[in-house]
């Protein structure tokens, strides 16, 4: 995500869940230009960046035994 200016009117909530199979590796990662965590309301961010990567690991068969 990427803004020129971001301005919060209320603090945002943020909660990440994994759901599914679990024993299997998964990571959450965001980076962050020009936004500090935690935001502060009504304060102007210019040239803002958020990258988000989601990563799980596939099995190599689905639930029921066979091949993906």
């Amino acid at each position: 995500m990427a803004a020129a200016r971001l301005r919060f009117r209320a603090a945002p909530r943020t909660d990440v869940r994994f759901s599914g199979s679990s024993g299997r590796p998964g990571i959450s990662r965001a980076r962050r230009s020009n936004l500090p965590a935690p935001v502060r309301t009504a304060e102007i961010y210019r040239d803002v960046r958020v990258a988000y990567v989601l990563a799980h690991r596939l099995g190599a068969t689905d639930d029921d035994g066979e091949g993906a």
